[in-house]
């Protein structure tokens, strides 16, 4: 037994179905279902009573369920005493982003080699798990607007809260190479006619925001995924070298931009991805941290 199953057990618990409680856990309702059975089948019980409409827990869940969030209220409180030695460095997590990679080589041309940095990039539950276990001061995130509520829910185990900053849109980027590259604009009827890079890091992140937009839209089941890849080197070139695109949170900052890489606005596509910040609340964040901050709000104020 581990944090993780009780977790998972708990959110899903609480939000009545796996399915919204695979959204609350940015992963899927197969990993939910999988990690809550290995947990029945290592305490030899059912927790939960599956149905039509959901799932609620049995007697016995219900009793599994007290000492979980009780277990889980513990350990967010040593999580916060877990704090690193070096509290001079930098510590931040991202998702991947070549804007937020920037803002760190001015930290370093402007601070200099006083204060070490360190940083991860992944996906919205691992960079908020390393604010939680200390690892990170604050993880830089965006969530779709109508999951902000559950997503403060989740963190709320985990004693920390997620600040928003903006609201974003979704849009294609395209290279050079691309034939829409003179354009400025797309109709979201045109997004099966393309070819797209799919992401495996986050739950395959950009994908699943658009079909909680409620749009009306575009099934993206009906989207030509041709690449499927973790890795931004890969996808940089495909976009710089190929026709192929990808969706992306629009989020170019002038003096940052190095490639030759267009972001097109989805027409019709409203702002709804809330961009922000996850920290702990009972712990000062450092003057570098607030240095961060204070640069990635001028950025999201300032982008193209």
């Amino acid at each position: 037994m581990d944090l993780k199953q009780l977790e998972y057990f708990t959110v899903t618990c609480e939000c009545g179905s796996f399915s919204k409680a695979a959204a609350c856990m940015y992963t899927s309702q197969p990993n939910v279902s999988k990690v809550i059975r290995a947990l029945e089948h290592e305490l030899g019980r059912p927790l939960l009573n599956r149905h039509g409409k959901g799932v609620r827990p049995t007697a016995f869940g219900k009793s599994v369920l007290e000492h979980a969030r009780l277990m889980l209220k513990l350990s967010a409180a040593i999580g916060a005493l877990a704090l690193p030695d070096e509290r001079e460095g930098l510590r931040i997590s991202a998702y991947p982003s070549n804007m937020i990679s920037r803002l760190l080589v001015d930290f370093y041309k402007e601070w200099g080699s006083r204060f070490p940095i360190e940083y991860h990039e992944g996906a919205v539950e691992e960079i908020t798990d390393h604010v939680h276990q200390g690892i990170s001061e604050l993880a830089i995130v965006y969530v779709a607007q109508n999951q902000v509520a559950s997503f403060q829910h989740i963190l709320a185990h985990k004693n920390l809260e997620f600040v928003p900053q903006d609201v974003k849109k979704l849009c294609v980027y395209v290279g050079p190479n691309h034939p829409l590259y003179q354009s400025d604009s797309i109709d979201f009827e045109e997004l099966p006619r393309l070819k797209f890079i799919r992401g495996i890091r986050d739950f395959f992140s950009m994908e699943h925001h658009l079909e909680k937009a409620s749009m009306g839209a575009v099934d993206t089941n009906l989207l030509d995924y041709i690449i499927y890849t973790n890795s931004d080197h890969f996808n940089i070139n495909l976009l710089l070298h190929t026709d192929i695109c990808n969706l992306g949170l629009k989020f170019m900052y002038g003096p940052y931009q190095q490639y030759d890489i267009k972001a097109l606005e989805i027409n019709g596509c409203e702002p709804f991805l809330q961009v922000g910040y996850v920290k702990a609340p009972d712990r000062l964040l450092s003057p570098q941290a607030l240095w961060v901050i204070d640069r990635f709000r001028e950025m999201l104020k300032n982008e193209l």
